[in-house]
Formats: C-alpha cells, sequence, structure tokens
C-alpha cells in the first residue's frame, strides 16, 4: 500500500516560506492491485506528488509510507523503495541510458547485481509484455519515440516493481501507439497484479481505470469511480478540466429522452447498448 498522509512539499530551500506549496495537506491512500488516474491542471501538484511517492523527493511535512517504509528512509529501506517503485517519465529520452534496446532493459537489474541468468529471465519476461522481442538489438537511437517508450516501461519492470508509476506516458506518442500502451497497462494489472498510477490529461483515457484522483492547487479535489468523477462535469470544467466526449453525447442524448442510457456514460459499447435497448 502507499500512504500519504497529511503530506506538503514546497520546492526551494524549506526555511522558505515565501514559496509557494506545490502540496499541501494530501492524503490519500492506493492499495496493491489497483488502476488508479491522476488529473490535474498544470502546476496542480500531479507531478510533484509522483516524485514523492517514488521517494525521489521527500516532504516538508507530514509521511509517506510505501508497504510500510518511510520514503524517507536511507540506506536498505530505501533500495527497497526503489526496487518496488517503478517510474516512466513522459519523455523516454530522460530514462534511456544504452545503446541498444536489450542493454537498457538489462540496465536495472545489473545494478540490482542479480546473477546473469536471472538478469537474462527477466529481460526476455520484460521483451515479451511490451512485443519488444524484434527489435532487441536495434539501436535506441532509431527508434520511433512511441517505441522508446516502450523501452523505458520494458526497462523499468524487468525491476519488477509492485507499483508503477507514469508521468504523462502518452503526450508524446501517436494515437494507436497510446491505445496499445493503455491495453498494455491493464494487462500488467489484471495478469501481474501490478499497482499502476497514470498521470495524464486525456480524460478518454482513463474511462476504465478503477479510480481517478482529481488534483488541484496541491490539494485533492476529488477522489472516486469514474462515474462519480465524471458526473461532476461542472465542477471539472471549474478547475479546468472536462469529461470524454463520449460521456458529454450520453448526458445530451438523456436530456432528449433517451432514459434508457446510464447516467454517466463512460465507453462506446456503454453508448450502443443504451441506444440498442430503447429501438
Amino acid at each position: 500500500m502507499l500512504e500519504v498522509d497529511n503530506v506538503s512539499f514546497r520546492y526551494g530551500a524549506q526555511e522558505d516560506h515565501e514559496a509557494p506549496l506545490a502540496l499541501q495537506d494530501v492524503t490519500l491512500h492506493i492499495n496493491a492491485g489497483e488502476m488508479v488516474a491522476i488529473i490535474g491542471q498544470n502546476g496542480s501538484g500531479k507531478s510533484t506528488l509522483l516524485k514523492l511517492l517514488a521517494a525521489i523527493l521527500p516532504p516538508n511535512r507530514g509521511t509517506l509510507l510505501v508497504d510500510g517504509l518511510r520514503t524517507t528512509a536511507r540506506g536498505e529501506d530505501l533500495w527497497n523503495i526503489r526496487q518496488r517503485v517503478g517510474i516512466v517519465f513522459q519523455n523516454p529520452d530522460d530514462q534511456l541510458v544504452a545503446n541498444t534496446v536489450i542493454d537498457d532493459i538489462a540496465f536495472g537489474p545489473e545494478n540490482l547485481g542479480l546473477p546473469r541468468i536471472e538478469i537474462e529471465e527477466r529481460i526476455q519476461e520484460a521483451m515479451a509484455l511490451l512485443d519488444l522481442e524484434p527489435y532487441a538489438q536495434m539501436p535506441i537511437s532509431e527508434l520511433s519515440v512511441g517505441q522508446k517508450q516502450r523501452v523505458a516501461i520494458a526497462g523499468v519492470l524487468a525491476m519488477r516493481p509492485r507499483y508503477l508509476i507514469l508521468d504523462e506516458p502518452t503526450t508524446m506518442i501517436p494515437g494507436q501507439a497510446a491505445q496499445h500502451l493503455l491495453a498494455t497497462l491493464h494487462r500488467l494489472n489484471r495478469e501481474r497484479g501490478i499497482t499502476v498510477i497514470h498521470i495524464t490529461h486525456f480524460m478518454h483515457e482513463i474511462s476504465s481505470f478503477q479510480r481517478i484522483i482529481v488534483m488541484n492547487e496541491g490539494h485533492v479535489l476529488m477522489d472516486g469511480s469514474p462515474s462519480t468523477i465524471f458526473a461532476r462535469v461542472e465542477e471539472l470544467q471549474a478547475v479546468g478540466l472536462d469529461v470524454p466526449l463520449v460521456t458529454h453525447l450520453g448526458q445530451r442524448l438523456r436530456a432528449q429522452g433517451w432514459s434508457s442510457l446510464p447516467e454517466v456514460v463512460l465507453s462506446i459499447e456503454q453508448l450502443k447498448a443504451g441506444l440498442c435497448s430503447s429501438i
């Protein structure tokens, strides 16, 4: 479990009380095995929260625990946290370090000091999960952005984390590659039990997640299921967010008398089923 209790954080010197708080009194718990999306406008605190969860930054106030380990720990406890929490950044070039695909995926397990046979096993497993076997010997420089993103995720998965945090991973890749990536995340969650925390600006990506956390000005504004969050259209729009287009369409059709539709439509399939039941 990831536990965030009354956490605040500001950039700059801790004693600089004039600097604005990037996070203020944030409390939330994320259970193992959850699919969680975090949304909010730029400056809402999403990426700061991510860095605190991954123990990249320490909180100024409050407590963050990863499976009971404090993220302010040092030594072996910090090492254990870094193995349990994997992070994928928006730009894959920020975390790709080797010349070829296979060498980059091997980098993490090698730094864990694992036996060679286990490193090879993890490399093959990660490449299979991300469909990267045909690219094993390809130079990183020759990959598309979408392929680089898959390599970055494979490198994290080779560390076998319990928690996978992704900071706007679909921003730089085309729609089809983004859909493939999201399908892979759902499969990893379903088949491997990996907790996925997905930060995004794209509302259509998160309708199938279990839970959505809405950040605004360093606070948790909302926390609930997609149907609960997307029912609060006016509140979302007030903080510069919106609901998926299919949800808007469902609301308009219900207003025109299509009462067979759910109050909150989350997918094209739901929309079709509701419309067909009225014919």
